[in-house]
């Protein structure tokens, strides 16, 4: 649904600290992950030639942020569930769009930097179709509910879930299927396999984690949020050819068949029934190849 372009749009200090040291630590943390929103983190220290401290030891989170130990002492980069867990309490709402990530040293909240997104171009317009020929949609993300809300309402999915774990999107994967019938899910993220692997049909973007990968059934060489329209298109082109084809397979055998209990069909005509009905059908179904989607 968003590029995943992550950028530092805000960096909010407290106390006697400045906006570059907040985001120094922060960066000094998320040095070391492969998510998105911690390498846009690292990047944005980086354009400013900051020098990040070095890191004594790390425990991430998923779901949460990262724990680090530093010269400069605990610090804990994330959400307001891993910081309330770990005795650090948030007393702050930030109403803004984006992802949160307030930092903590020692137990002392020193602010946040605010990680925005921005929504594919394409994302309003396949939802549109989508939901034009009946499908259900729904977003599930890591996001939180604010966040998760708006984006949903700028696409026009049925329904938003957010501050979602893989667990709970698989479960709640599970509750659409019961009402709504098979699923197909996209994702592209580690934390998406299991609900990947969960669903009717997994699809992963081609350009998502490995995990994902592994998991899924179908890839999209591309992250265009069109690719599931497409990719609906070409299941129901080839369910439609697979009917034909078997359709007219049965019906010219049986054909052949009844001529020949009346004596009218030879050996050709049989032969032809059984490799000739196979090539049609093969050409058939190679209509595919040449069909724009």
């Amino acid at each position: 649904i968003t590029k995943g372009n992550f950028v530092v749009s805000k960096i909010e200090a407290f106390e006697d600290i400045s906006s570059d040291e907040r985001l120094r630590i922060c960066a000094s943390c998320q040095q070391g992950s492969n998510h998105p929103i911690a390498q846009s983190i690292v990047n944005s220290a980086l354009e400013k030639s900051l020098d990040l401290y070095k890191v004594h030891s790390l425990k991430e989170i998923p779901g949460g942020g990262i724990i680090a130990n530093l010269d400069l002492g605990e610090v804990i980069c994330g959400n307001k569930k891993l910081l309330a867990e770990n005795s650090v309490p948030v007393n702050l709402t930030v109403d803004e769009y984006g992802v949160t990530v307030f930092v903590a040293i020692n137990k002392k909240i020193l602010g946040y930097i605010l990680i925005t997104d921005t929504i594919k171009e394409d994302a309003k317009r396949t939802i549109k179709t989508l939901k034009e020929k009946g499908i259900f949609t729904a977003m599930l993300t890591g996001d939180n509910q604010k966040n998760a809300s708006y984006v949903g309402n700028q696409v026009g999915v049925d329904e938003a879930f957010g501050g979602l774990l893989p667990e709970d999107k698989l479960n709640i994967v599970k509750e659409i299927r019961k009402d709504h019938g098979n699923v197909l899910f996209v994702g592209d993220g580690i934390n998406d396999a299991p609900v990947i692997a969960g669903a009717d049909v997994g699809a992963a973007m081609g350009s998502g984690a490995d995990a994902a990968l592994e998991a899924c059934d179908v890839v999209f060489m591309n992250s265009d949020v069109n690719s599931i329209d497409n990719a609906y298109k070409i299941s129901r082109s080839t369910s439609s050819i697979a009917i034909e084809n078997v359709v007219f397979a049965l019906a010219f055998k049986a054909l052949i068949m009844i001529l020949g209990v009346f004596g009218f069909a030879n050996m050709w005509m049989a032969v032809f029934a059984d490799t000739g009905v196979a090539i049609i059908c093969l050409l058939n179904s190679m209509r595919l190849l040449y069909k724009k989607f």
